[in-house]
């Protein structure tokens, strides 16, 4: 299992300079990139297709905001035909379906799996990816995650750590529901700071937080995960990635030698 990163983590540095964001990553042995917070254009695509050839940068999946997941489906494949990725992410759900009726919600749900297969036939996987709000119940007393699962077949999804802790679920039984349709995941800790009377979650470098990633690694492994990278919000990404990724090669190594 190789251990990529999701470049919502280098937002900043990605935008100034593509390549000089992405040289400290492939020294450090990261090669594989989630895709995000770019313009998805012919310039970027080209730009990061010449990346890629000169340091064998691996774009594995992109992160596409929903409206241009259905409604640029065209400009979308292109990218990906440009830059070698068969991998599609839905970054959220919309925000009419998060703050909606629930009726908002189930529309977008039945489309899911219409648009999988709009993609599958170009040769691109598609995939969902949640935050917390999927966590929230409905009226019917179940979970807006276990209405996707249900009533879906065929989308995939990138499961995120740090949101299902947050929201008192263990991650390792989620990748296990995912089963099959889990396509990759966002490893992201969790930790807790005081602020006056208040605890407050927040994210840190992984393998420092409160996530057993032992056990998500193992349910990844049997699950058959396509792909793990590292995401977090941090003012000092490129420490915080060093740390993480060394956490994460120890416990695979930990892994490893528990299996021999």
């Amino acid at each position: 299992m190789n251990f990529g990163l999701q470049t919502f983590t280098i937002r900043r540095a990605q935008k100034r300079d593509m390549e000089a964001a992405y040289l400290p990553l492939v020294e450090l042995g990261i090669i594989d990139l989630e895709i995000a917070r770019i313009d998805f254009t012919r310039e970027n695509a080209y730009r990061l297709r010449t990346l890629s050839e000169k340091y064998g940068i691996r774009p594995i999946s992109i992160q596409v905001k929903p409206k241009y997941v259905f409604g640029d489906v065209l400009g979308v494949v292109e990218f990906c035909n440009i830059v070698g990725c068969k991998n599609v992410v839905i970054s959220m759900l919309p925000f009419e379906c998060i703050l909606g009726k629930e009726e908002r919600f189930y529309s977008f749900v039945n489309t899911l799996d219409k648009q999988f297969e709009i993609y599958a036939k170009h040769g691109i996987t598609l995939a969902y990816h949640h935050h917390n709000w999927e966590y929230i119940r409905l009226s019917n007393g179940k979970t807006r995650m276990a209405e996707l699962l249900c009533k879906t077949e065929k989308i995939k999804f990138v499961h995120d750590t740090y949101w299902t802790a947050r929201c008192g679920v263990d991650p390792a039984l989620q990748i296990r529901e995912f089963g099959h349709r889990l396509l990759g995941i966002h490893l992201r800790d969790l930790a807790f700071k005081k602020r006056l009377l208040d605890v407050l979650p927040h994210d840190t470098t992984v393998g420092e937080g409160v996530i057993d990633f032992e056990r998500v690694l193992c349910a990844a492994r049997e699950v058959g995960c396509e792909y793990t990278v590292i995401e977090q919000k941090t003012d000092t990404p490129y420490e915080d990635i060093k740390r993480g990724y060394e956490n994460l090669m120890k416990i695979k190594s930990q892994i490893k030698e528990g299996a021999l």
